[in-house]
């Protein structure tokens, strides 16, 4: 099923764009929506993700949705909100929407190894939710093969590094202040930066550290 047409069928309600029959050429299969050439604008760019096809249906529509009543109403706003701008988790047939205050909760949810769907946002800018490849972990556009004992060996280590005192910049580039490491101690650095180096700009390294969060006040 194309993430599309599985957001659709779980979160819609059978919100209806338009009637119009024909092939959707985000999702490629026979449905309703409206004539793409009456859609698209000239600031899409991903003509290179398009199928073969006519319309782009009501499942690919709801995904593409910039002024969504129903995001609106799922996270309390005050106004309609763009559906790129949100990170979309499906687990256990259920459909979740996060924003990146949400980085821990989302680590919660992907390593309960129960989530169908992962697709997070880190600009919210881009329509990224139908590129989505069924059984992969997508940041942006980047997409890895899930590995729940590599994330959570990588994010606690990630944490630990946060929790003494190092900042996500450093943690990423592996490029640590002196008078930070001496603060946190040698030993304690050594010990979780050993456990990074060897990952450090892998694609599982890269997504993990989209889930890097502040450290819990105590």
């Amino acid at each position: 099923m194309h993430p599309c047409e599985r957001i659709y069928l779980i979160g819609a309600n059978g919100i209806i764009y338009g009637n119009e029959p024909g092939i959707c050429r985000i999702t490629g299969k026979q449905s309703t929506g409206i004539l793409f050439k009456n859609w698209v604008r000239d600031t899409f760019t991903d003509h290179s993700y398009l199928l073969p096809g006519n319309i782009i249906s009501n499942e690919a529509l709801f995904c593409f949705d910039e002024s969504s009543e129903l995001l609106m109403k799922l996270t309390g706003r005050e106004k309609p909100q763009r559906f790129r701008t949100y990170s979309h988790i499906v687990s256990d047939g259920k459909w979740h929407i996060f924003t990146k205050a949400d980085k821990a909760t989302v680590y919660d949810l992907i390593v309960s190894g129960n989530c169908e769907l992962v697709c997070l946002a880190e600009s919210g800018q881009k329509h990224i939710l139908f590129k989505h490849k069924n059984g992969m972990w997508q940041v942006e556009e980047m997409q890895i093969m899930p590995d729940i004992p590599l994330l959570q060996i990588l994010h606690e280590n990630m944490q630990n590094l946060l929790n003494i005192g190092f900042s996500q910049a450093e943690i990423i580039t592996g490029n640590y202040i002196g008078y930070r490491i001496m603060k946190a101690g040698i030993p304690a650095w050594a010990a979780y930066e050993e456990n990074l180096k060897p990952h450090r700009k892998t694609q599982i390294f890269n997504f993990s550290t989209w889930m890097m969060h502040a450290p819990k006040l105590v």
